[in-house]
């Protein structure tokens, strides 16, 4: 299926995960409905009443584009909000995707005080973070502190992200699914007219890129930063990989096996290392901290992809793109956990964080608040749902508030809609669910806390590895042997083995 001005940046840095960038056993859940998208206080259990509690002061790390100018501003808005309700106010830390899993990581050691964090299969993966016992147990919190985050999240969300019966994070109630594919430079495919059909492949690119390169000198004809994951998305089944990113599931689903053994990883790092040969991506791809203006000067992007995002990243980048998917969309439990908030250990009150995320699934001016800005000065109203960027941001360019990480936390139903986004775009996203193709292991968790320092290994090795293989940097003839070689002594057989023999419990206890 060809779907034409639409595209999205969100998870591709990040694996965004995309991630992206967001199911249950079954995949024809539809999003959420209009009883449930309203402002009203939900009838389930009622947490302790604002005078029985002491002033606390909530520490949230985010992930997105880095600090905001009018951070402060939004957060005295925000605690306008929530401090009449629950006696707390917010300290938002915004932190560049490019930097965020290091810097998360150094405050997690050191015991900093954080309150809250973002947390996703990949960045700062839940999986492995619950095996270091990083973050809270949630389970039994949930019907008293956040009931109307279970309510929604119970469609599937929530066993999804279960490890051995236990919630200890919270995802972003979104899509469920996502299409594979890639994003291009809207003015550049109408200049050449190039048919998006003709593109199902890495391979099939080739002629295009060549074209961008010798006549358009300030673009960078094939886009990618880091770990870019093109692989995963250049052949479907390799995208559901496992919590431990270089093992994946087999093509059959019966087993995990390492991806480095798959033919089909194998081939497209040898056509990345050609592509970064003849100049096709950037030098600089291995060790890239990417900017929204790298990406506008992109001409090809591989991600993850869903209905009208075009429209958000073309309103972020400034610039028009469009996409190309690769079939129907995928549901893994990966999409499912690619946005999460967890709580961290090093909280000193996990009770109040709790009570102030569930006013996220919730409350519609506290989401647009901290997804969008203030009225006025960040946007102006167009209609009852409907904003636009306030005229002196020139279209959010100058604006001193424009995260855009909206997919990254609460009920995303209840963010205001942008210019382009249709109002039936919540209806876009119930067909999309229902058209997604469940994977066979959707909700297997792998428990990797007996395996501590296999995972942390194994981690480093491929921080070590995957950016220079991913955007062609270096022949992986050479260096895939070495990376193998590595992943071996860091104990991948024995994670390999456990996740099987979980896996194959898993499926027994399921009858799959």
């Amino acid at each position: 299926m060809v779907q034409r001005n639409r595209t999205w940046f969100g998870l591709l840095s990040v694996a965004l995960a995309v991630t992206v960038a967001g199911c249950s056993s079954s995949n024809t859940t539809t999003p959420v409905s209009s009883s449930n998208t309203s402002t009203s206080t939900s009838t389930a259990a009622t947490p302790p009443a604002k005078q029985e509690l002491s002033p606390y002061v909530i520490d949230w790390y985010i992930i997105g584009t880095g600090p905001q100018p009018d951070n402060e501003l939004v957060e005295a808005e925000i605690n306008k909000i929530i401090q009449p309700k629950i006696n707390a106010t917010l300290k938002m830390h915004i932190i560049p995707f490019a930097d965020y899993d290091t810097k998360m990581t150094a405050l997690l050691a050191t015991g900093e005080k954080v309150d809250m964090m973002f947390t996703s299969n990949g960045n700062m993966n839940y999986s492995s973070l619950v095996g270091k016992g990083g973050l809270v147990d949630l389970t039994d919190k949930l019907d008293k502190l956040a009931p109307d985050a279970k309510k929604l999240l119970s469609e599937g969300f929530l066993e999804a992200s279960t490890i051995n019966g236990k919630v200890y994070t919270l995802a972003a109630y979104k899509e469920k699914g996502s299409w594979l594919g890639f994003t291009a430079n809207k003015a550049l495919v109408d200049k050449y007219k190039i048919d998006l059909n003709t593109i199902n492949s890495l391979e099939d690119m080739e002629p295009y890129l060549k074209q961008i390169k010798d006549n358009e000198p300030g673009i960078t004809p094939l886009f990618a930063a880091g770990a870019s994951k093109i692989p995963n998305v250049n052949t479907r089944y390799l995208w559901n990989a496992s919590p431990v990113q270089s093992v994946i599931l087999n093509k059959e689903g019966t087993a995990y096996t390492l991806e480095l053994d798959e033919a089909p990883y194998m081939q497209t790092l040898k056509t990345l290392y050609k592509y970064y040969q003849a100049g096709y991506l950037r030098k600089d791809a291995p060790v890239l901290k990417a900017t929204n203006d790298d990406k506008a000067k992109s001409m090809f992007s591989f991600g993850q992809l869903k209905p009208y995002v075009d429209v958000q990243v073309s309103n972020q980048l400034g610039v028009p793109f469009v996409y190309h998917n690769f079939g129907k969309p995928i549901t893994t439990t990966n999409d499912l956990v690619g946005s999460m908030m967890g709580i961290p250990t090093n909280s000193k009150n996990p009770d109040r964080v709790l009570m102030f995320y569930n006013m996220m699934y919730t409350d519609e001016k506290l989401i647009n608040l901290i997804g969008r800005g203030m009225e006025g000065k960040h946007y102006v109203k167009t209609g009852d749902k409907r904003i636009d960027f306030a005229p002196s941001t020139e279209g959010g360019k100058k604006s001193g508030y424009n995260p855009n990480t909206t997919w990254a936390y609460g009920n995303q139903y209840l963010t205001y809609l942008m210019p382009g986004e249709p109002d039936d775009i919540w209806e876009q996203f119930k067909k999309f669910n229902a058209e997604s193709e469940a994977v066979p292991n959707l909700g297997f968790n792998f428990d990797s806390s007996q395996l501590k320092t296999e995972v942390a290994a194994i981690k480093n090795v491929e921080t070590e590895f995957r950016p220079i293989l991913e955007t062609g940097s270096v022949n992986p003839e050479e260096f895939v042997p070495k990376f193998k070689e590595k992943l071996k002594a860091a104990g991948i057989d024995k994670v390999m083995q456990e996740m099987n023999k979980q896996y194959n419990e898993w499926k027994a206890a399921k009858k799959k």
